[in-house]
């Protein structure tokens, strides 16, 4: 089963090698971060609850996300894929993983193709182009102060 969520790249990890058990060639994954976070479709106002998603490639899609660049609007294709096991204790353990296979970048007309960088997981210093902090402010209440409704 295949689903796609559409966000803006906000960091990109460096590839780790995991060694094989077996003796063969090393297990290669990266993990980023894709802020996924919805807009109004009527007002434009975003969300004030984040959806920051990590997610991760493996293999040679780990060398892909060199075409991209921090504040790329990226479309990632993925499936979910479970597994459980029995643990030393005998306690019965799950795993849910986000399996990436296909990342698009997408582009206005006449948008130049992004140049390769590398990124490391730090933090970006603005997450979001300075033209989308300008238009949606983050909500305030009726003394200025910002709002946080949040339930816990």
């Amino acid at each position: 089963m295949s689903n796609q969520i559409t966000g803006c790249l906000i960091e990109i990890g460096q590839t780790v090698q995991i060694p094989s058990k077996t003796g063969g060639a090393p297990f290669l994954k990266r993990e980023f971060l894709l802020d996924a976070t919805t807009y109004d479709p009527y007002t434009g106002q975003r969300n004030e609850y984040e959806n920051i998603l990590p997610l991760e490639v493996s293999g040679d899609k780990c060398a892909e996300l060199e075409q991209f660049r921090i504040g790329d609007v990226i479309t990632v294709s993925f499936a979910l894929q479970g597994r459980s096991w029995t643990n030393q204790d005998g306690e019965l353990k799950r795993m849910v993983s986000i399996r990436c296979y296909k990342l698009e970048v997408r582009r206005t007309t006449g948008q130049p193709p992004a140049q390769p960088v590398q990124q490391t997981f730090q933090p970006a210093p603005t997450p979001f182009p300075p033209t989308m902090e300008q238009a949606f402010p983050p909500p305030v209440d009726a003394n200025g102060n910002p709002k946080d409704d949040l339930p816990f």
